[in-house]
C-alpha cells in the first residue's frame, strides 16, 4: 500500500482543542482483536492528549456497511481510537485492546494531489 496523505477532522470529544483538522498519513491496515478492520495512521508533528505525546491513531468505520476501502479512499465518518504511549503498530503487527483507547469520532478525507 503506498502511503496516503489525509485530513482527519475531529467531531468528538466535544472538548477537543488540538489541531483540527489534523494531517495524517494512512500506514496500513491492520486487522484488530475482534476481527474488525482498522486503518493506521501515523500523525505528521504529534498530537498532546492527557499529557502525553500520541504519534498514531486508529481509525474505522463509524457506520454498519462501510468497507475500510471507503476509510483508506474517500470521505468516511470513523470511530478514532489512540495508540497508547510506549506503543508502536506496524504491518503484519497483531495488537490488543490494552495498546489502544478510544478517543473519538471524526471524518477522515484524502487531501487533494497528495500521495
Amino acid at each position: 500500500m503506498n502511503a496516503q496523505k489525509h485530513l482527519l477532522e475531529v467531531y468528538e470529544p466535544y472538548g477537543y482543542v488540538g489541531p483540527n483538522p489534523m494531517r495524517v498519513q494512512g500506514t496500513c491496515v491492520l486487522r484488530g482483536p475482534s476481527g474488525d478492520t482498522y486503518y493506521l495512521l501515523s500523525i505528521e508533528g504529534t498530537l498532546e492528549l492527557e499529557d502525553n505525546a500520541v504519534v498514531q491513531l486508529l481509525v474505522l468505520p463509524r457506520y454498519n456497511g462501510d468497507k475500510i476501502e471507503r476509510a483508506e479512499q474517500s470521505c468516511c465518518t470513523v470511530n478514532i481510537a489512540r495508540v497508547r504511549p510506549g506503543v508502536t503498530l506496524c504491518a503484519d503487527m497483531p495488537f490488543t485492546y490494552g495498546d489502544v483507547a478510544h478517543w473519538g469520532v471524526g471524518k477522515i478525507t484524502p487531501m487533494p494531489g497528495a500521495k
